[in-house]
């Protein structure tokens, strides 16, 4: 199979440019070279942007030069045009020139640009709409600018991110770590935050994004919560004067399908942005085996072989409104609501297998589960902005609802030998109903205090409850009653957090240099209630100060080096908190643990970018490590024999990656990226007796042919090797397909065909996990091959921006379960 992957990424890099060479470019030429009009030195990729001069504001042509200050474009009609020159630390220019049938080709000879005082903090060059640029704290790839977007769905656009990836099973990793936050629009949501990140970023249309943003130094206005950094999704505030939406519709051969709108209208000083999307999944069955050898005085082998399914819909969506009271004050008001229900379906056989025999047993489960999910958002914001540039002053308020509900029921059959010391397989039926609730408010200042520097600071609380309230039942053969399962008693959890934080932050801007700091505090007030084992009460109080500094030097025109360094703390949510025991699987239980404490990572970061007309690269090096590391891990009950799972502040990790991305655009029409870093990481468990390191690597390519007709084709592949956890490793994955899309009406109308895995039709997926005393090994095998098309259509008209708050409130200090994420480009918050 690995063959397949590394024949597939050959073509990709080899092959295509061939084919791409064969497109032929038709039209007028024109050249010339851009220079300094005093040295006369050549000015390296200044960005051209060409229009007729009857329509100046309507650019037909977007380039730039190469690191001669030469470029060289086609036209395709006569007139006469006006070209705009920019270029860091220089004057705007421009140049007018006609195009005639009687001169195919026009050179322009030299442009002479003039030197500017103005400074920029950032390194954006712009061939044909770059999609990635680079800031002293932050990556942004935009979406906009990617023909992909506009049929493509954000996870399969997350792909091509640098320094993020996804694997075989949908999971988001950034710099091969699981540990970050996602954040929409600048601010956290709980849609995006929980088990279901990837499931709702597959169903929401890339079209409807503006551009993700890599935050790997987080300054001090966010949350110290994110070990790993900030994934923030932008979406498009194309709203203008008049109207604009987008309807959607897609299926695939696997059982899924989904539809959506939205909608974007601005009347006056009023301004409403909305959008809705509904996804539904019936996936196949997935086929399931595990293995666990346990040591002791009686060896035994258990050995679960079965099946499972999920179906269910889900469904989200949003709207803001805004009111611009006068120029200098804003008023926007926000939700954001997310519901699924899905519905679980399982069947197992179990046999335990002791080297005395006498002890062997068996018995076969069938189980049904229920599970409910969702957040509801609300948020209001208020933003003055004042007569001196770039001074703003924003009053921030937000509730959150997260509700995570499940039922469960089991029935068990062809028992034999079950031994009485285990509680009996009686039929059980469980329920969990576990919820979050939030307030915050939060207030932001920024000033400039004189030329390249700008201060910030801000003051933020948050009251969060956490509550879980559990009922475990089993049905007694001989009364035909369902009581209570006194071997898992029903319980009621409460947690408490009341956290308050301080920051400030400086940035100054000095020639090529950039510095950027801050600190930041936080406090914690933990109350934890059992309500019905109060002896089991504690309260805790903490405090952390979280340091931040970046420095950048811009090499050239073209090139950036940056090297930063921040301190990050993680919560424990509610999934790693709740003392809920799942006992669906009564050889496997799982449960959290209510006494976690924050765990606290240092980072270092050090990056390398260049942008120039044809090739685009990033390179980072990072290095993190933390003391009290929240894992989990799994034992083998010595009375029970039954594999528990929970979680601990009981490991020490230290990581070393380097991660890389490179985009070549040789001609117009074609381009291909590469996306993929290795890591090595090291886990280390003293009160456990564990310890564990490996190197884990990942590789993904990606091409596209932008065709005459509207038609774009698109190939893509990737392999990632296993990675690695404290007690053993996880699985390697491959993927690969392609997407071919055509337009019509004037671009409104546009149809997808995908196909994903062609060259096979499922894939098998192990997870090793051991310790001293067992070694257990699953094994899952599910269907990958898919074909899908997905139609959408775009309408209205629209003349003016509408205005959104510049910051409101991120809430990145809890770590949920699952992908995690959270970042606004110009946002900001506590």
């Amino acid at each position: 199979m690995k063959k397949k992957i590394y024949s597939l990424l050959l073509l990709l890099f080899f092959v295509t440019p061939l084919f791409a060479q064969t497109v032929s470019q038709n039209g007028f030429i024109i050249k010339g070279q851009v220079v300094d009009s005093l040295t006369n030195e050549t000015v390296p990729y200044a960005t051209l942007s060409i229009a007729l001069a009857s329509t100046p504001q309507t650019p037909v042509k977007l380039l730039a030069c190469d690191e001669d200050g030469k470029f060289e474009s086609s036209l395709n009609a006569t007139g006469n045009y006006i070209m705009f020159l920019q270029s860091i630390g220089k004057s705007p220019a421009r140049k007018t020139f006609t195009i005639s049938e009687n001169r195919k080709t026009l050179d322009l000879g030299q442009i002479y640009m003039q030197e500017d005082n103005q400074r920029l903090d950032e390194v954006t060059v712009v061939a044909q709409k770059p999609l990635v640029k680079v800031e002293i704290d932050k990556l942004t790839y935009s979406l906009e600018d990617d023909p992909e977007a506009v049929t493509n769905n954000t996870l399969d656009m997350l792909r091509k991110v640098p320094m993020i990836t996804v694997d075989g099973e949908d999971k988001i990793q950034l710099k091969g770590s699981e540990n970050f936050k996602i954040y929409l629009n600048g601010k956290p949501s709980n849609m995006l935050s929980s088990n279901n990140a990837s499931d709702v970023l597959k169903s929401m249309p890339a079209s409807s994004v503006k551009n993700i943003e890599v935050i790997t130094e987080p300054g001090a206005k966010y949350d110290a919560e994110g070990v790993g950094g900030i994934i923030n999704i932008v979406t498009t505030r194309n709203s203008l004067q008049g109207y604009t939406g987008t309807v959607r519709a897609d299926a695939s051969a696997l059982g899924r399908f989904g539809a959506g709108a939205n909608l974007s209208v601005k009347a006056g000083k009023f301004g409403i942005t909305g959008n809705y999307n509904y996804r539904h999944q019936n996936s196949p069955w997935t086929d399931a085996e595990t293995i666990r050898d346990t040591k002791g005085e009686n060896p035994s082998q258990l050995k679960q072989i079965g099946r499972n399914k999920n179906k269910g819909p889900f469904q989200f969506g949003s709207v803001e409104v805004s009111y611009e009271i006068d120029t200098l004050n804003l008023l926007t008001v926000g939700a954001n609501l997310f519901n699924g229900n899905m519905k679980n379906n399982s069947e197992s056989n179990v046999d335990m297998n002791y080297y005395d025999e006498a002890s062997n047993y068996k018995y076969r489960s069938v189980g049904y589960g229920k599970y409910t999910f969702g957040s509801t958002d609300l948020s209001l914001d208020y933003q003055r902005s004042t007569r001196k540039k770039d001074e703003l002053f924003t009053v921030s308020y937000r509730f959150s609802n997260s509700p995570d509900d499940s039922e469960s029921r089991t029935v068990y059959s062809g028992i034999s030998n079950y031994p009485t010391y285990m509680p009996p397989l009686n039929s059980r039926w469980e329920t969990n109903e576990a919820y979050t609730n939030e307030h915050t408010v939060q207030f932001d200042y920024t000033t400039p205090i004189r030329e390249g520097q700008t201060l910030e600071t801000g003051l933020k609380y948050i009251n969060r409850q956490n509550n879980s309230n559990t009922d475990n039942l089993h049905f007694i053969d001989s009364t035909g009653l369902w009581t209570e399962n006194e071997y898992n008693p029903s319980s009621e959890f409460r947690h408490k957090q009341h956290i308050y934080s301080v920051y400030a932050g400086y940035t100054l801007k000095v020639d090529k240099w950039g510095f950027k700091a801050g600190v930041r505090g936080e406090g914690t007030a933990l109350n934890v209630k059992f309500e019905d084992s109060p002896q089991k009460n504690f309260k805790t109080d903490y405090y952390d100060v979280v340091p931040n500094g970046t420095i950048s030097y811009q090499l050239n025109m073209a090139q950036q080096i940056r090297i930063g360094y921040n301190m990050r703390i993680q919560r424990p949510g509610i999934w790693y908190l709740n003392p809920y025991v799942n006992t669906t699987d009564p050889e496997n239980i799982s449960y959290g643990n209510p006494k976690l404490d924050s765990e606290k990572s240092h980072n270092i970061n050090l990056n390398y970018s260049m942008f120039a007309q044809k090739i685009n690269i990033n390179v980072s090096a990072n290095y993190s490590f933390l003391n009290n590391a929240i894992e989990r891990y799994t034992f083998i009950n010595n009375e029970t024999g039954v594999a528990e799972s929970t979680f601990g502040n009981i490991g020490k990790r230290h990581q070393a990656g380097s991660y890389g991305y490179i985009r070549w655009n040789p001609v117009k029409f074609f381009n291909i990226s590469l996306n993929g870093g290795v890591n090595y990481v090291s886990y280390k468990a003293e009160s456990r007796n564990l310890e564990n390191d490996g190197v884990s690597g990942r590789l993904f390519s990606n091409a596209q042919f932008i065709l005459p007709k509207d038609i774009n084709i698109t190939l893509y592949g990737g392999y990632s090797s296993p990675w690695i956890s404290l007690q053993g490793k996880g699985s390697s994955f491959y993927h690969a397909g392609f997407n071919v899309n055509k337009s019509f009406l004037d671009k409104k109308l546009t149809v997808t065909l995908s196909c994903n895995s062609p060259f096979w039709k499922s894939m098998k997926m192990t997870n090793e996990t051991s310790d001293p005393v067992f070694a257990m090994k699953s094994t899952n095998h599910w269907r990958t091959r898919d074909f899908s098309i997905r139609v959408s259509y775009r309408f209205g008209t629209l003349k003016d921006s509408i205005k959104k708050v510049r910051r409101g409130i991120m809430n990145d200090d809890a770590k949920s379960g699952g992908n995690s994420g959270g970042g606004e480009g110009g946002g900001g918050g506590m």
